[in-house]
């Protein structure tokens, strides 16, 4: 058994099918199937029930799983270290943002620290809260930036500024062309598009969206809001706002991914509506690089760390 062993099984339980196993891991299928059937025999033991559509994992896998983890974590982390140790400050930045934020937030701490760090390269990946949260439990990404909740159990955080939620609305739809701001009030029987959270695998399973506040405002406002779309993409709320189909309801920090939009942005007043908190968050007692560690210094006038 070597290193490419635990690995290999490692990825085969993390995608849960050897097909998506094989992709990640850049090879055959046929060859990663006989290595684990190799490593089986070698330790005695059946890691996996195989199913026509599905494997499930034995109670000896997961067993095993959970050491090659810890094993492979040694490796990884002291390979770092030396590296670090014999050549500075140098390699690849992993991080993991919701779009929305990353574009807001990365841009100029990632300039900054390219400025102090010029051999650092940077990986970074997007997706909605469940996914990066899943990439950092996995080992993909050392760091994500999210919006809560978040299990406190696996993460820790740092606290990110609280924003506002906004309305990105048309022409069509504007109350008032010279106001900066729109009440809560006047959205009443107006067209409303909000943001969804995407359900997420395993334990990422939550379902949440800007509605959940949104909808509680306007029930406390008074009226019941009329809701004509929900997408997890806020994108897509922006686009049909742009063609007049109704009002996009989202986050402030959204903005900068249409930095030269048409569309009209005005923030609600009586009340204000707050988006989820964001954070930047960790795996809970996991070696950090210290590029990571390095690049968290940047977020460390944002807010106290959070410590579960």
């Amino acid at each position: 058994m070597d290193i490419r062993h635990l690995k290999y099984f490692i990825t085969i339980v993390e995608e849960g099918k050897i097909s998506q196993a094989a992709k990640r891991l850049n090879m055959a299928q046929p060859p990663l199937s006989q290595q684990l059937k190799q490593l089986e025999d070698e330790l005695g033991v059946t890691l996996f029930e195989r199913h026509t559509r599905k494997m499930i994992i034995t109670e000896e896998g997961m067993l095993f799983y959970q050491r090659a983890k810890e094993i492979m974590e040694l490796i990884t982390g002291t390979i770092e270290e030396v590296k670090e140790f014999s050549q500075g400050t140098r390699g690849t930045l992993s991080i993991g943002t919701i779009s929305a934020l990353g574009a807001q937030i990365l841009p100029e701490k990632i300039r900054d620290f390219q400025i102090h760090y010029p051999d650092v390269q940077f990986q970074v990946w997007e997706g909605d809260p469940n996914r990066i949260m899943e990439l950092v439990e996995n080992r993909i990404i050392e760091l994500g930036i999210v919006r809560l909740p978040i299990d406190n159990s696996i993460f820790d955080m740092i606290h990110l500024p609280d924003e506002p939620i906004v309305v990105a609305m048309s022409n069509k739809w504007n109350c008032d062309d010279d106001r900066p701001f729109i009440m809560l009030s006047e959205l009443e029987e107006k067209p409303l598009m909000l943001l969804r959270r995407q359900q997420g695998t395993s334990m990422y399973n939550q379902d949440m969206y800007t509605g959940d506040v949104v909808k509680t405002a306007c029930l406390n406002a008074g009226f019941e809001p009329k809701i004509i779309c929900e997408s997890s993409d806020i994108m897509t709320l922006l686009t049909w706002a742009n063609h007049d189909i109704g009002i996009a309801l989202v986050p402030k920090s959204a903005l900068n991914l249409i930095p030269n939009t048409q569309l009209i942005i005005k923030e609600i007043i009586q009340p204000s509506i707050m988006a989820r908190p964001s954070a930047l968050i960790w795996l809970k007692g996991r070696y950090l690089s210290s590029i990571s560690r390095k690049f968290m210094e940047y977020f460390s006038d944002e807010r106290t760390p959070i410590k579960s």
